[in-house]
């Protein structure tokens, strides 16, 4: 008395000692469909270049979740408030270094925002204690 279910490429079946080999077989080819399907995965992964131009690095910089115009990232170059580097009249950006840009702007915000807190605070503190 076996249990059946169809489901792809083979019948679900208790497995026995007769259907063992079989089986075995089954799931080697399983596994090395599997390997394939990731192993393409990781050969097509996009490379990221050592420096990204302007439009790359806007693209970049939006994937990582700080979309911005091109005139807001020449203002912040200009200003001297994001990293990066000139070959010629070309901007260059290393990846690595708008990464830690971010993270310092995530760090600032915070920052700020808690400072902004306890100056909301304050005021409302030295009210209450003089009434």
């Amino acid at each position: 008395m076996h249990q059946k279910q169809k489901t792809k490429g083979m019948e679900h079946q208790k497995t026995s000692y007769d259907t063992l080999p079989e089986r075995i077989d089954y799931l080697i080819q399983e596994i090395s469909e599997i390997k394939n399907i990731l192993t393409n995965r990781i050969e097509k992964r996009e490379e990221i270049p050592k420096y990204l131009s302007t439009e790359n690095a806007l693209a970049y910089l939006k994937k990582t979740g700080f979309p911005m115009s091109k005139s807001q990232l020449y203002k912040l170059t200009s200003c001297g408030r994001m990293p990066f580097h000139k070959s010629g009249n070309t901007l260059l950006f290393i990846p690595e270094e708008l990464d830690k840009w971010c993270e310092d702007k995530i760090q600032t915000v915070s920052h700020e925002e808690n400072e902004l807190q306890l100056l909301i605070k304050s005021p409302l503190n030295k009210w209450k204690k003089k009434v």
